[in-house]
């Protein structure tokens, strides 16, 4: 069944809103531009509220070349892309299956979503979602923006990668997806994400970042540029609940990226040295970082990762990102970021989900080996 695509009824007062909320992206120069291509010409020296007040009174078609439709493409941020996020299921699903299960999906999904899948090769599918997301903080009449999500099935030897943008309506969608996985299987499928949660240790939290920026396969690392710290739960002290402060925080922040820094620069040993061990104590912990590595082949490009987690102090949420690359011209890197092309970035991106699962299970063979000296010195004592 085809679904009716939202139109729009809007009056002076909402268009008005409207350019009057987009002053980045909606200028004196595109202003006198939008009058000029409907045969009228504004003076150069009047002021932006003016022209808008001229425009808005206009009358506005919605499919007309130049009007409501052009205005709200224009008034939209273009928006920074989204950050990664995947789920391992312990399952290999057959590409039969996951078409099966994304029609099923497309024949019952709400009516501002339309979704589009193909495979590609023998082992991927790829699926492509296009919905509606409202925010009621804009005005009324740019409070529904059109999305888009991709999301990747990829599978492999006994598992199943999902590939998807980090957001909440992708969350729910694929809580739908696992619930007609789990349906055809005829059992729950256990479903496995990156999560730190479990390491009650600040050390431990900061080593997840540290061995995933140093350890991937086929890069060097070059620099570490940005960092975010969070603290743990303080325990009481003398009968008193100690506060997290803003001030100290933000100390121990650039603390924290001078550290990193100098064990990308200089292969400093972080953990021995004795600001880290400081930050530790006080429960800080790398949350997020931003950093970059060069490429150990050639074209040798350097690239710039980034890696977080949604919910900080729960250890959930693992999300990534190739924010792109710095090529090699003249034995030098350019200064100015690129994009990276759709192989390559998939590539990295399977580098990153694979260091960050391997990084993830030394840390709990390290976890075991903390906890069964404490107990030997327990019983030692």
């Amino acid at each position: 069944m085809i679904k009716n695509t939202l139109q729009y009824c809007a009056t002076d007062k909402e268009i008005h809103d409207a350019l009057m909320s987009a002053r980045k992206k909606i200028s004196e120069k595109v202003l006198l531009e939008i009058a000029k291509d409907r045969g009228i010409f504004l003076s150069n020296k009047e002021t932006r509220e003016d022209l808008i007040g001229v425009i808005s009174l206009l009358p506005h078609d919605y499919h007309d070349y130049h009007d409501l439709n052009s205005l709200l493409e224009q008034s939209e941020n273009s928006g920074r892309q989204e950050k990664i996020t995947s789920v391992t299921l312990a399952e290999e699903l057959t590409v039969e299956e996951i078409k099966d299960i994304l029609k099923e999906y497309a024949d019952e999904a709400p009516a501002d979503e339309r979704v589009n899948f193909h495979p590609k090769g023998t082992n991927q599918v790829n699926v492509n979602i296009n919905y509606s997301e409202i925010d009621y903080g804009k005005t009324r009449l740019i409070q529904r923006t059109p999305k888009e999500a991709g999301i990747e099935f990829h599978t492999e030897d006994k598992k199943t990668i999902i590939r998807m943008p980090a957001n909440e309506r992708v969350k729910k969608i694929f809580s739908k997806l696992k619930d007609k996985i789990d349906f055809k299987k005829k059992k729950e499928v256990q479903a496995i994400r990156i999560e730190i949660g479990e390491f009650e240790s600040p050390s431990l939290r900061t080593t997840f970042f540290t061995s995933l920026i140093s350890t991937l396969n086929g890069f060097t690392l070059s620099n570490v540029t940005s960092v975010k710290v969070e603290r743990l739960k303080a325990e009481p002290e003398d009968d008193e609940l100690v506060f997290e402060d803003d001030q100290e925080t933000e100390e121990a922040k650039q603390v924290a990226l001078a550290l990193v820094q100098k064990v990308a620069l200089k292969g400093e040993t972080l953990l021995a040295s004795e600001e880290y061990q400081s930050l530790s104590r006080k429960g800080f912990f790398i949350t997020s970082i931003i950093w970059r590595s060069k490429l150990k082949k050639s074209p040798y490009p350097m690239i710039e990762f980034e890696a977080a987690f949604e919910e900080p102090l729960l250890g959930k949420g693992f999300k990534y990102f190739i924010r792109g690359a710095y090529n090699m011209v003249d034995q030098h890197y350019t200064k100015t970021i690129r994009p990276i092309d759709v192989v390559d970035k998939e590539k990295y991106l399977t580098i990153i989900e694979e260091t960050a699962a391997n990084t993830i299970n030394d840390l709990k063979d390290k976890d075991k080996i903390d906890v069964n000296i404490e107990k030997t010195r327990g019983v030692s004592t």
